[in-house]
Formats: structure tokens, sequence, C-alpha cells
């Protein structure tokens, strides 16, 4: 059985943490399976970043996070969104929604694909007109000219 927990770094008296994936009978420091994130309690606010695509996976194929970790997942918000992802949400959706990235349904991103498509058309007539109306110009100063 795998666990998400704390391995401890620092000195005495000066602790920081990683966020691992290890075997539950693994020492607290010894072999892991993945780094997914850190923890400084030291600074004020408590700094910490956990990688939210590879917790969600994790979580999602049964490890289970010990009580530190599950608080820092619940301030993170990975529980509400592991829920989503059971509930049948993408987990490219989710994962863009951490980092703030905007992703669209295929759908709709081949219905902006069109309407793109049609712009340049429209572009392509605006910029062809626009020559010709160039052109004549050119030539009516010609005519004036000579």
């Amino acid at each position: 059985m795998l666990k998400i927990r704390l391995s401890r770094r620092g000195k005495k008296r000066q602790p920081s943490y990683r966020v691992v994936v290890a075997d539950v009978n693994s020492k607290r420091d010894g072999r892991i399976v993945e780094r997914i994130g850190h923890y400084n309690p030291l600074t004020d606010p408590a700094e910490f970043a956990i990688r939210e695509d590879r917790a969600l996976h994790w979580l999602s194929v049964g490890a289970q996070p010990t009580d530190a970790v599950r608080r820092l997942l619940d301030k993170q918000g990975t529980f509400e969104r592991l829920s989503r992802l059971h509930a049948g949400e993408s987990a490219a959706v989710l994962a863009a929604e951490v980092t703030g990235e905007v992703v669209a349904a295929p759908e709709a991103v081949e219905a902006v694909a069109e309407v793109e498509e049609t712009v340049e058309e429209v572009d392509e007539a605006e910029v062809a007109a626009a020559a010709e109306e160039e052109t004549a110009e050119e030539a009516a100063d010609d005519e004036e000219v000579a």
C-alpha cells in the first residue's frame, strides 16, 4: 500500500519537508516512489507546493495521504477536484484549472478554428479589394500625369 507523506529535511530545529509517495513499510526518510512537492512550516504563512496532477494520479490509484498531507491537500483544493475526477471530469481540464490555463472542449476548439478560417478568408478578400483599389488609383494618377 502506498502513502503520500512528509519526508523530513533540514537541520536540527529547522525542519523542511518533502511531500513524497512511498510504500507504507519504508522508513520516514527512506525509499520513495515519487517526490510530488515540498512544505516549509517555518515561513509565515507556511509555504507549500504540491504538484496537483501527480497528487490526483496517486490518490486515484489508491494512495492514502497522512493527516498532515491531507490538511495540505485540503488547503490546495485537491480533494474537491478528486471528487470531480471520479465524477467523470477530464484530468487535463482539472490540471489546467490548477495552473490557470483555459482548456476548452474539443467541440469548442473546432468551432473556434472554423471562425478563424472564416476571418482569414474575409481578411484575404479585404486585402485583395484594397490592392485593386490601390492599383486603380495608381492607374488614374498615371493617366493624369500623361
